[in-house]
């Protein structure tokens, strides 16, 4: 297992990767915003693939997975760590195609991704956690939910759904796969990202703006492609939802033009389309104000949502022993 730490430095409208081992503080001058993160961050070889990850907190604390979203990092979790890994221990792994580690030929199905988180917690010893996925993450939560329940005391969607992509969608999806080819990942991410934060939010927050284009831009664009394919194909996990046996939290913003709250809050029971709110184990929660992008919009939020449905499992677990 490798581990290192980085410094993310951002200076004139980029972020640049610095070596760097010092504690987490931030730094204003004049003309440059820096961010230095102690970061403990891992390579392990998990399901055939080079894998990066970043953990923080203790670990003799009990364990959270965060999973981030499409074109995104790790880093897409740090603003939400700081409260969270207080109490518990937090891991950040980087899918596959994302964030480091290895982009590998063929379909990213949320299966497969599904698998690597899977050989990432039994390398770690996990032996149940609880997973928060984020976007494309709760697609790949879902999926770890459906194949692995036995592994999991909960899961979070965070901006994300349990209902596949329309016949609309999966077309979009191709057409995102052939504007890569032909423009480039970075032209691709630059007009994606505008669509994950509303536009007075751009405006108050252009440095986190910039950051998320930034880890966008460094991905590899087969990548990008391959998850591509994978969210295109996925299938319904509606009864995911609505038969776990635990409780499940859903987090969706009120101008999220991503994943919109009804898809959200959206479950098909055989062919019928129900709402989340029939099924009183699922808790719905939405930001009002808030794009697809809560975790840098109102990271605080979040994480208070998070910690208090972290602590009704470990309150339903106790009265379980008892």
């Amino acid at each position: 297992m490798k581990s290192f730490s980085i410094e993310f430095r951002y200076e004139n409208g980029l972020f640049h990767i610095w070596p760097s081992c010092v504690k987490m503080h931030k730094l204003a001058t004049h003309n440059s915003r820096r961010w230095c993160c102690s970061m403990n961050k891992h390579k392990v070889h998990v399901n055939g693939i080079d894998m990066v990850y970043e953990e923080y907190g203790h670990s003799n604390e009990r364990a959270i997975v965060l999973l981030h979203g499409f074109c995104g990092s790790s880093l897409y979790w740090h603003k939400v760590c700081p409260q969270l890994s207080k109490h518990y221990r937090v891991i950040l792994p980087n899918l596959r195609g994302h964030g480091g580690t290895e982009v590998p030929d063929g379909v990213y199905t949320m299966e497969t991704m599904a698998d690597d988180i899977l050989g990432l917690i039994d390398l770690l010893g996990l032996d149940k956690t609880v997973i928060f996925g984020h976007s494309m993450g709760g697609y790949v939560a879902l999926a770890f939910a459906d194949k692995y329940s036995h592994r999991l005391s909960g899961f979070g969607l965070i901006h994300s759904t349990a209902l596949p992509d329309t016949p609309v969608v999966k077309a979009k999806r191709l057409q995102d796969i052939e504007d890569i080819k032909r423009d480039g990942i970075h032209e691709y991410v630059e007009k994606m990202t505008e669509r994950l934060f509303v536009e007075s939010t751009r405006e108050e927050i252009p440095d986190e703006v910039h950051r998320i284009k930034s880890v966008g831009k460094v991905m590899q664009p087969e990548g990008a492609i391959h998850a591509l394919e994978g969210m295109r194909i996925r299938k319904d996990r509606s009864a995911v939802l609505y038969e776990a046996n635990f409780p499940v939290l859903l987090v969706a913003g009120s101008e999220d033009h991503v994943i919109s709250p009804d898809e959200a809050f959206g479950v098909n029971e055989g062919h019928v389309p129900r709402s989340t709110f029939n099924y009183p184990h699922i808790s719905e929660n939405t930001f009002e104000g808030i794009a697809h992008m809560s975790l840098v919009e109102v990271p605080e939020q979040l994480a208070r949502l998070m910690a208090n449905y972290l602590r009704t499992l470990h309150e339903r677990e106790t009265l379980r022993i008892l």
